[in-house]
This record gives C-alpha cells, sequence and structure tokens, in this order.
C-alpha cells in the first residue's frame, strides 16, 4: 500500500513539470527531468509488480504447505486409528478349548504375592469350570423336562448345581493345561497376575453328576450315560458359537 501511495505522488510529481518553458535549453532540461521520472517511475512500478508477484506466489506455496501438513495429519490419524483397531490382544493360555473328551477352563488371579496369586487363579479355573458343566448339564435336563412337558423347581436347579460342585471339588484328576505368570509395578510394588487353564477327563466329571441326577425322582431322565454325554457336547459347541 505505502509503495502504492508513493508512485502515485511520483505521478503527479511528472504532471505537474511545466509545460510552458520559455527556453530551448529549459525545455530540454524539463524532458529530461519527466524522462527520468518517468524511468524512476516505470522502475518502481517494477519493482513493486516483482514484490507483489513474489508475495503472491509465496502465499501459494504456504497455503499448498500447510494443505498438505492438515492431510499428512489426517492421514496418519486414520491410519493410527486403523492400528488400533487391528491390535490383537493375545491373552496368555487363550489358546486352550475343551474338546470332545476333555473339559477346559481359565482362571486369573491377582496378588502381590506370588503363590497367591497363582492359588486364586486355580480356585477361579474350577470355578470357571464347574460353572461350564452346570450350564450345560441343566440345558440338557431343561430341555428334555420340557419336552415332557414338565417344569423343574428352583429347589430342583440348585439340587444339580450343587452336584456338579460336588463333582469338581472330587474331582482328583484334574491337569494344569496352561500356566503363565506376568507382572508390573502397581503403587511401588511388584503385581504378579497368573494365568491358568485348568482340564479334566470329560467322564470324570460327567459320570457322577449323571448318575445324581438319574436317583433325583424329579431330575432322572430316560436316557443314557452315552446320550447324555453327547447331548452335553452339543450344548459346549453351541455355547462356542454363540461366544
Amino acid at each position: 500500500m505505502k509503495k502504492t501511495i508513493i508512485l502515485a505522488i511520483m505521478a503527479l510529481a511528472i504532471v505537474a513539470v511545466p509545460a510552458n518553458a520559455q527556453t530551448r535549453k529549459e525545455r530540454k532540461a524539463a524532458e529530461k527531468t519527466k524522462w527520468e521520472q518517468q524511468q524512476q517511475f516505470d522502475a518502481e512500478e517494477a519493482a513493486l509488480r516483482h514484490q507483489l508477484k513474489m508475495d503472491s506466489l509465496a502465499n501459494a506455496k504456504r497455503v499448498a504447505e500447510e494443505k498438505a501438513a492438515e492431510a499428512a495429519a489426517r492421514a496418519k490419524e486414520r491410519a493410527e486409528a486403523q492400528a488400533a483397531q487391528e491390535v490383537e490382544v493375545v491373552v496368555p493360555c487363550g489358546d486352550y478349548y475343551s474338546t470332545s473328551e476333555i473339559i477346559r477352563a481359565l482362571g486369573v488371579g491377582e496378588d502381590y504375592d506370588q503363590q497367591m496369586a497363582v492359588e486364586l487363579a486355580r480356585v477361579a479355573a474350577l470355578e470357571e469350570l464347574a460353572s461350564q458343566v452346570n450350564t450345560s448339564v441343566q440345558a440338557i435336563v431343561s430341555n428334555y423336562k420340557k419336552a415332557m412337558r414338565i417344569n423343574l423347581t428352583r429347589e430342583s436347579k440348585q439340587r444339580m448345581e450343587g452336584m456338579t460342585l460336588t463333582a469338581v471339588d472330587e474331582s482328583m484328576g484334574y491337569r494344569i493345561a496352561c500356566r503363565k505368570t506376568t507382572s508390573h509395578i502397581l503403587h511401588g510394588e511388584k503385581l504378579y497376575k497368573q494365568y491358568m487353564v485348568l482340564e479334566v477327563n470329560k467322564d470324570d466329571i460327567l459320570e457322577p453328576i449323571y448318575e445324581g441326577i438319574q436317583n433325583d425322582d424329579e431330575l432322572a431322565l430316560d436316557m443314557d450315560y452315552q446320550k447324555f454325554a453327547e447331548e452335553f457336547d452339543k450344548n459346549c459347541q453351541q455355547d462356542m458359537l454363540t461366544e
């Protein structure tokens, strides 16, 4: 803006040169002055236009760089978000599953004492084992009774649960299929996290439960043990599909 004003003043100055000089010498001097002023004006104008052009190019470059930086930042955010979604969380001992012959269950225990963490994981695994078995057994008995148009009472369901817990507690055949320990510092102390998978032969658990059910007048089923075991497997597979 300042340079534009200067050029305008110079233009006025050129116009202001006397046009009616009295002598030839004065006219030549006036023409020379006018020519010099015009040259200076043209140079100033050319310099100003060049500066405006350079400023415009610099501004365009700055805008382009800002847009490129914004695009790069958005691309980085998308990549980080996608990477976060694709991170696979691997649970220690998490790849041990039940089979048609073996029932497995995972338990996790945490404590500042490592042995206590181990014991808590063992208890949690036994509880999970009992829960899995009880869920399938109750489904077998309930479905059978519904087909016979018989409604199970709350007490009968509690008896089934008791049979499952007793079978798990009295089973001495369970084994440790997997055991892993991790640790980290919490509140200045090392906290242990124990992962443990317990496994047991299916028949060691199901046979005493089946016998208990057959000895219960309300729960007794009109099916042999082999059929009972087959129904148990079907329920376990269905549970795995719905998880």
